[in-house]
């Protein structure tokens, strides 16, 4: 039985690869399983194979992983053998997992190697780099400043925290998390605003009084 070996790469973080073997027989839900597995990123969101191009630039069919995503033309993942849609020697795939967050993965066949009878498959043979975390701390960070301030408990886990800042439409990009860490230095808060601006009053005053006090100078 052909044993494919696939490249994993997350789009955003090329550095970061997974070297995925598995079956022939094997369906796209075992891929999608194997993949979040070598990358410690939970099973709990909806995900969708798509075959690409050599280019990673068109997504043709798409294969999904929930039912109630079937439109016409849409395969299922658990139904759908992975050597259905193996058309050219290089086949490549592009993995989205996470509507709200969309990450993106490019999977390519890489090679056919034999198959090892004493292997289990699916399996990730080879894991370069470390995985982004699935439930960010900036979102976290963010969330807590936003919803509900003093209410949230720091041992609710990162997922029910996630959940609720996709339902407040918290979530934001890796530019704003840095943009957002660059300012969190100019951050004061309202004591120290109404400080400031009390001592720019009195700096106003002193300047005022000192006028004064020149001008009757100049008269004398």
């Amino acid at each position: 039985m052909a044993i494919y070996k696939f490249r994993v790469t997350f789009e955003d973080y090329e550095d970061i690869t997974r070297d995925i073997e598995i079956k022939s027989s094997q369906t796209f839900f075992d891929f999608f399983q194997v993949i979040l597995q070598s990358i410690d990123f939970d099973s709990k969101h909806a995900a969708s194979f798509f075959v690409s191009d050599d280019y990673w630039s068109k997504k043709g069919t798409e294969i999904t992983l929930l039912e109630e995503d079937i439109e016409p033309g849409v395969k299922l993942m658990k139904n759908t053998k992975i050597a259905s849609y193996i058309e050219q020697p290089n086949q490549r795939f592009v993995f989205l997992y996470d509507k709200d967050v969309c990450w993106t993965l490019l999977a390519e066949l890489i090679k056919l190697v034999p198959e090892n009878p004493k292997a289990k498959y699916p399996q990730c043979i080879k894991s370069i780099g470390k995985a982004p975390k699935q439930y960010k701390q900036k979102l976290i960070e963010k969330l807590k400043e936003e919803v509900e301030k003093g209410e949230i408990d720091d041992n609710i886990p990162d997922e029910e925290i996630y959940k609720k800042i996709v339902d407040e439409k918290l979530v934001f990009d890796e530019d704003e998390e840095a943009s957002l860490n660059e300012d969190e230095g100019d951050l004061v808060t309202k004591d120290e605003e109404e400080e400031l601006v009390e001592g720019e009053e009195n700096e106003d005053d002193e300047i005022s009084s000192e006028h004064e006090e020149h001008e009757g100078d100049e008269k004398w």
